[in-house]
Order: C-alpha cells, then structure tokens, then sequence
C-alpha cells in the first residue's frame, strides 16, 4: 500500500548517511540510508531496495582499503544480485569515491562477473561522487557545497536522456495519479470534510463510481476492477494531456532520436516487443479462463475427434488441415480466447460466454504454412479469409517465438465451470482483442448479394 523510497544511500559509516538524506531534503525528494552491517547483514533486507531508482553506494564498504579493488567490487555485486530482483525495473548506481577511474573499473567488473541469469540487477548507469568534495571531517556538508551537491545529484538522472525518459516518464504518471485521487477526494462535500465523516463519504464516492460502472449486483464481485474500471480512463486522460513545460519536451526530443533509422531484425527480441504490447502472462496477474480476453489451452486429452464434431461439425485432421492448412498437429497448442462485449464482461453477466477457437502456433509451423500458401504446387492449399493472425509474440528465450492463429468462424459458446480445469496461458490486452472482436463479428454479418455475369 506504501510507495517504497526511490533513493537509498548504503554505507558503513553510519553519519556519511546523513549528507545525501539531507540533500534529497532540499531536492524535495525522499531518501533512505541504509547502513551497512558486516556482521548480521541487516543491510541485504530486499524490503529497503524495492523501488530504487537510484541507488548510492560506498566503494569502500568494509572500511578497509588495503583488501584490493576486486573484492569491493565483489562485494557490490553480492549485494546487487542479494537486494536486486526482477520485480525492481530500471536504477542507477552512484559510486562514493574520489577516483572517476573506479567506476570505469567496476562497470568492467560487473559486465565480466555478474550471473547471467540476473541481468536485472545491472545498473543503467554508474556514476562517480567525491565525499570529500562534500563531506567535512565532522560528517558534514561543507559550508557553500550543498547547492553544487544537489545539482551534481539532479544531474546525475538526466545525464542520459533516454533514461532520464524513463524515469521522468514514471514521475508523470504518479503525477497523473495523484491529480486522479483530488479529484475524487474533490467528490466529497465540503461541510462534509471532518475526521468523522471522511470515512463514509470516501466510502459514498468509491460506491457510487463503481456501481454505476458495473451495475448493483455485481460490485461485491471484485470491488477494486469495478473501480479500475472507472477510473484509468481517467487516469490516462490525465497522463496524455498534462501539459509539459519546454525543458520537458527537449528532454523527450533528445531521447527519441531514431525514428527513421531504428530496425529490430531479431525474431524474438520483435516478439517480446509485441508480447509487452498485446499480451499479459500469468504470474504478474491472476487469470481465469472466464476472464476477457483469457487466452485459454484445451487440454490434449480434451482435443479430440469428439471434441472438434461436438462444436465444430467436423473430425480433428479435416479442422487442422482444411481450415487451418496445417499439415500435423505438431507445435500447435489448440486454444480458445475469451470474447464478449466489455460491459457484459465488467458487469459479470451470467449465461452463455463466447469464445473463439485457434491454435498457438511456433514460428517455424506458421512460417512453412505461408511458404505452402505460396508454393504453386500446393494449389490446393489456399489462405481462408476467416483466418485471424496475431503480430508474432516471444515470451521465454527458451522457448520459440510464435504466433496466434484463430478462425473467426470458429466461435463456441461456454458457460462458467466448464473450463475450471483449462489453463490459461495469457490474456490479449485490449487493443488487440477490441481487433478480434470486431473482425469476428464482422465477418459473421458480412453481406452478400445475388449478381449475374455477362459470360
């Protein structure tokens, strides 16, 4: 519930803490000082490290220059791949030392003897900082110093354009946010603002916006995604339209400078582009397969001839080489996707629940079916105009690139329970699955007319 410090400072003398605290005081900012403890290791508790953006480390953390550079730096690393996960996102590491060269040093270290498997706990950027250009022998800042120091810490963030991008990108949309939560304590009268009533008339404005969102019957569902519901428009509206000031859009203009050049011809790295686009993965979420846009698999022992004469009139191989032209069942994962209008989604609508059917299909299948469309020879295979494909998505690197290959005739109806024990593999997000719906529902009430030839 608590937004965790963006700024940790980390070192063994507990009063050189002080100086970059008081700093980020005068920045506005919040900052935390970690001290770090040999013995017990007090300082490596994940929870001080969760949302750092920046992140101020000594060199010399065990107080004792004389044990060589290659073991701070192991050290740092430790702490690194000890305090660092996945979830974090992007940070920058600030080294305290006096000597510019150790950055270049450690950046060399890190690049040679960080684990592979946690590239996330690389730093976008190190940079060096000077404690006794700023710090006196009392552990103060010395006098007339604070201002240069403030700066030299501003600067340090927008170094880079394309990460100060990121990172000013984050500030405006928790900008955004909070322009969203006045105008909904705005909501609450103003005779009605004491310590007593707050309570119940936040309570009266979150009720009001989810119900009429959803309806009355449907709110105590899931309380908070009704509420979403109404509020990201919201929200977005305010990230898109918030008027930026001139420094900012200079910002913006340095770090986009590849427009007409920039190329990704990597088959997966283009994959994991759209897959952050167009599809969400299970573990940052929870997904059911009653969920809009669920993209759910049907088990192999449910795939069957029964299966596929039940609900589409036909055997397995007449659906999997007719319709679809493929040759074998091989890399292809049968699924179905969650359809349906999103107000009858979000007011949890009871009966019948439209799914469309398609197969998962590895790059390489899909590849060879459009060289088959394309062969003379296989004249009889020929490309369905019911036929839907997906931009080609890449979610493991140990796993194939692939693409979603539906048939928009294909569209069964299912109720809840019936697919408990199906796994859901994804979720299309929303753009992409607004485009299903409307070519589905397109194609079913195309029109045809009579017409004669002159022969």
């Amino acid at each position: 519930m608590l937004t965790p410090p963006r700024f940790v400072v980390l070192d063994d003398k507990k009063e050189h803490l002080g100086p970059i605290i008081e700093t980020f005081k005068l920045i506005g900012s919040s900052c935390i000082g970690v001290q770090y403890n040999e013995e017990d290791e007090s300082h490596l508790c994940q929870d001080y490290y969760k949302g750092v953006r920046g992140l101020f480390i000594d060199l010399n953390l065990s107080g004792r220059s004389s044990i060589g550079h290659n073991t701070h730096y192991a050290e740092i690393i430790r702490i690194l791949e000890s305090v660092i996960s996945s979830e974090n996102g992007p940070f920058i590491m600030i080294l305290w030392t006096d000597n510019p060269q150790e950055c270049s040093n450690l950046i060399q270290y890190i690049e040679e003897r960080l684990d592979p498997e946690k590239k996330y706990c690389k730093p976008l950027l190190i940079k060096p900082l000077s404690k006794t250009q700023y710090i006196d022998k009392n552990s103060n800042i010395k006098v007339d110093t604070s201002e240069n120091l403030k700066d030299e810490i501003k600067g340090f963030f927008s170094s880079v354009p394309q990460i100060a991008a990121l990172f000013d990108w984050e500030s405006k949309v928790l900008e955004a946010v909070n322009q969203t939560l006045i105008e909904l304590i705005n909501l609450v009268p103003n005779d009605k603002r004491n310590f007593n009533d707050y309570p119940s008339e936040i309570d009266k404005v979150l009720s009001c916006i989810a119900r009429e969102t959803v309806g009355k019957g449907h709110v105590a569902t899931d309380p908070k995604k009704a509420l979403n519901l109404a509020i990201y428009p919201i929200l977005v509206d305010k990230i898109l339209n918030n008027t930026p000031d001139q420094a900012n859009i200079q910002l913006w203009n340095n770090a986009i400078t590849q427009v007409g050049s920039a190329s990704i011809a990597d088959e997966k790295a283009v994959g994991k582009f759209n897959k952050m686009l167009h599809l969400a993965v299970t573990g940052h979420e929870s997904m059911s397969p009653y969920d809009w846009g669920a993209v759910v698999e049907i088990p192999s022992e449910i795939f069957n001839d029964e299966f596929c004469l039940g609900h589409f009139g036909y055997n397995q191989n007449y659906l999997i080489k007719n319709t679809f032209c493929f040759n074998s069942t091989e890399k292809l994962r049968p699924i179905l996707i969650r359809l349906g209008a999103s107000c009858d989604y979000a007011q949890n609508k009871q009966g019948p629940i439209p799914y469309i059917f398609g197969f998962v299909v590895e790059a390489e299948k899909y590849h060879e079916r459009e060289r088959d469309f394309l062969d003379p020879d296989k004249k009889f295979i020929s490309k369905k105009l019911s036929d839907w494909v997906s931009p080609l998505f890449s979610y493991r690197d140990e796993d194939p690139a692939f693409y979603i290959v539906l048939n928009l005739q294909l569209v069964i109806s299912k109720v809840k329970g019936q697919l408990d024990s199906y796994q859901t593999l994804y979720r299309l997000r929303e753009q992409l699955l607004n485009q299903v719906i409307v070519r589905a529902t397109t194609f079913a009430s195309r029109p045809g007319i009579n017409e004669l030839y002159v022969r």
